[in-house]
This record gives structure tokens, sequence and C-alpha cells, in this order.
């Protein structure tokens, strides 16, 4: 609306109330094309990149547990959960909630990767392996788990984090979870060729892909779903109906379905 001095006050009130992003978001918008050569408008990216910086510094993954510790000894199949980018743990929790009812320890991890305050990123896939494995590793030592069925399922961003995880065998997994999958991997799914080809568990891993019928990505996961059986990977396509990039309305259904077929 051409609206400089509002635009300007508004991006400061923001900042005070701690409503920062990444620098790279804030320069890259459009919409806000016409302050990059204000002196204020420096000053508030300067600002705005302190706060950044400062919120990352502390920021530390987290691993929300969904139920009690089970404390029959018996040991219990585990189920670990990703968010999307720019989501966090709690928002994510509800849509994987049903599996603690089917007698899964179910645990959503959340990355320490600030996109803004309380969303998170996976985008540096390495940094986050090493968050999920330090993460599992200190399950499996306090939490009676059964060996040999682990289960990582993961939303959009964490969609294709789950997927990578399973393939570069971060972690013991028997399969995963891919609920519209999305980034540079589902972008481009070539790049997925070296990890199949290198995956000494791909014959023992089950996979599900679940993909919205108007998720502009579903092409490119019809694409991967030939690709991965083609490497014989055991994999099933779920196209859900009437369902963009968001979790289907029957996802509890969904989620039970791909989940009994691990034991």
């Amino acid at each position: 609306m051409n609206q400089t001095d509002l635009a300007l006050q508004l991006i400061q009130e923001a900042l005070e109330h701690e409503f920062w992003l990444s620098a790279t978001d804030l320069t890259s918008y459009d919409d806000l094309k016409s302050l990059h050569d204000l002196p204020e408008f420096k000053r508030l990216v300067e600002l705005n990149e302190e706060k950044y910086q400062a919120a990352q510094a502390k920021s530390k993954p987290v691993a929300l547990i969904l139920q009690d510790p089970p404390t029959t000894g018996q040991p219990l199949p585990l189920l670990l959960s990703l968010h999307g980018n720019a989501l966090n743990a709690e928002e994510t929790a509800p849509h994987w909630q049903s599996a603690v009812a089917l007698g899964w320890y179910t645990v959503i991890l959340q990355s320490s990767q600030l996109w803004a305050l309380n969303a998170y990123l996976w985008n540096d896939l390495e940094l986050g392996a090493r968050e999920i494995k330090a993460h599992y590793q200190d399950l499996i030592a306090s939490t009676a788990l059964e060996p040999g069925l682990t289960v990582v399922g993961g939303f959009s961003k964490g969609g294709e984090m789950a997927i990578w995880l399973a393939l570069k065998e971060i972690i013991p997994l028997a399969g995963f979870i891919a609920v519209n999958p999305g980034g540079p991997y589902i972008e481009d799914i070539s790049l997925f060729l070296p990890l199949l080809e290198n995956c000494r568990s791909l014959g023992h891993l089950r996979a599900w892909l679940i993909a919205g019928e108007n998720d502009r990505n579903l092409p490119k996961l019809k694409a991967l779903h030939e690709m991965f059986c083609a490497h014989g990977l055991n994999c099933q396509l779920i196209i859900a109906p009437d369902t963009g990039h968001a979790f289907p309305n029957d996802f509890d259904q969904t989620l039970a379905q791909a989940l009994q077929a691990f034991h």
C-alpha cells in the first residue's frame, strides 16, 4: 500500500514483541522490496538478526513424549515423529496422538533450527540427524523399547527428513511414514538415488508415502514411489482425496493401517 512509515513502525513493534525471522526471510519478501534501501529498514534488519542469533544460540532440540514410560516391563515399539518446517512439536503432536492407544511409545522431536519464534526447521539435515540420533540413544537407554521396531514419521520437510534419515541409516529403523513430504529431495528425486544404492537395510524397510490429492508435489511423489519400488523398497502410496499440503482428515485410520503393517 506504499505506507512506508507504517510498515517500518509495524516491523519495529513486531521485533519488540520478539516476532523476528531469519534475515534471509525478512529481506526476501517481495512486499518489502521498496524498503530495502532505507536506512531505517537496514537498522531493523540488523536488530532482527541480533534477536534471531541470540535466540538461535539458546535453542535446544526437544523430545515431546506423549505418554508415561511403560511400567509393565513389556517393551513398546517406538514412533518418532518430525514436525514440518515453521512448525513445532506441540502443534504437531495431535496428529500422531492416536498411535499411543495402538501401543506405540510416541515421541515428537523438535529441531533446534529456528525460523521464527516457536517455529523450527529441518533445513540442515546433518544437524537434524545428530539431534535425532541423540534423542534415540537417550530413549533406548531410559525406556523399555522393542528392539528392531522403531518407525519415523514426518510431515512436509519433516517427511523428507524421515525418508533421508531411514535411507542414510542414521538410526536402526523398521521404516518411515512420510506425509506430504517436501523439500529439495522431493523437488529433485534423483538426489535419493545414491542413498537407495548405498542403503544396506533397504530390503528390510517398509515405507508409506501419504500424499494429498491436491498437493503440488503429488506427481513427484508418484514418481518417487515408482523409484522406491524399482529399487526393492516395500513402499505404499496413499493418495488422500480432497487434501492439499496438510494431514488428511482420516489420518488416524491411515496411521493405524501403516503401524499395523510393521508388526
